[in-house]
């Protein structure tokens, strides 16, 4: 029991950290549900061990599928970002941003990316929007995430 308590701390304190880690992005509201309501949007989340073969320590991710209006909003937050990190690769597609790979500068020992996708789909856009920490480099998540 004392074992499985233990375990369970340290999930816990690792997840406030990513959390705590993301704060400071300027789309860490879209993740929370503040731009887009949470109800509109797919959830994930993922750390440990299930993430190692991606090099990877934590995933977060949030797709959805939204209006001209909203799609303007996020877009504004990631290019918020992109503005203010270390390295930035975007896409844009009139005044909307479409493509954005992000790495904002690093918390402690860990690399952080922020991931961005933008497509039209009928008349909306869906977008998909993922935060991630570990050691992985720029060129291994420009294996894993083509851009579509």
């Amino acid at each position: 029991m004392k074992k499985i308590l233990i375990t369970y701390l340290s999930l816990l304190l690792l997840g406030s950290g990513a959390a705590s880690a993301q704060r400071d992005l300027q789309s860490f509201p879209v993740f929370q549900g503040k731009v887009v309501p949470g109800r509109q949007m797919v959830t994930t989340e993922v750390r440990g061990a299930s993430m190692a073969t991606y090099q990877l320590d934590y995933y977060r991710g949030v797709s959805f599928q939204v209006g001209e209006e909203l799609a303007g909003k996020v877009s504004a937050l990631v290019e918020a970002d992109a503005a203010d990190a270390d390295i930035r690769e975007t896409e844009k597609t009139g005044h909307l941003l479409t493509y954005a790979l992000v790495k904002p500068a690093s918390k402690g020992k860990s690399n952080r990316y922020l991931c961005y996708q933008a497509r039209p789909v009928g008349g909306e856009w869906k977008i998909t929007l993922l935060y991630l920490e570990g050691p992985a480099t720029l060129e291994d998540l420009r294996a894993m995430f083509e851009k579509q």
